[in-house]
């Protein structure tokens, strides 16, 4: 993993919020970041609900929830890990257990004075949206499924990340 810190007055960019999937398994994670994609945007699908409480003179909306999603566009060029991992899914057309996967959002714009990043895990199913050859782009949209587990990540000399989850208090 490419590790991007983010020095006092500057500002975010792309490189700073590295986004991984899991092309291993729960137990022993291999993870692959997604390096050739040409946008960086989670989308955060907010569910709300509108109450139209007696004593106001207009609607209240409540946020109920968040369920996050990402449209990955990959440029293809073979052998990049992040390449190999998508188009296994796409050629495969896989469905149910085999389009699912973990994600890893590790935010380098946040470091703790323990060096460790702040940092999301989730499961997650990646679903096939489009394959575009004229411009070498395989599309994917990764939608976060379940709880996301917020945590810190290290990195190790080998740039290997590691999750810690927050305990309970920490996240009160």
């Amino acid at each position: 993993m490419k590790v991007n810190k983010l020095e006092k007055g500057e500002q975010v960019k792309k490189y700073h919020v590295a986004l991984l999937v899991n092309s291993g398994t729960k137990t022993a994670a291999k993870w692959v970041q997604i390096e050739k994609s040409t946008d960086n945007t989670i989308t955060m699908n907010a569910e709300t609900e509108d109450r139209d409480f007696i004593t106001d003179t207009n609607p209240t909306t409540i946020l109920k929830k968040y369920k996050p999603s990402m449209s990955e566009p990959i440029t293809l060029f073979k052998g990049n890990p992040d390449y190999e991992f998508f188009w296994n899914k796409f050629y495969k057309m896989s469905a149910g257990a085999a389009a699912e996967s973990e994600i890893l959002v590790v935010f380098m714009n946040e470091e703790p004075a323990d060096g460790k990043y702040a940092a999301w895990k989730c499961d997650c199913v990646c679903v096939c949206d489009n394959f575009n050859p004229v411009d070498s782009v395989l599309t994917f949209s990764i939608n976060f499924n379940g709880t996301v587990k917020t945590g810190t990540v290290s990195i190790s000399e080998d740039g290997e990340p590691a999750f810690t989850e927050e305990s309970a208090s920490e996240t009160l």
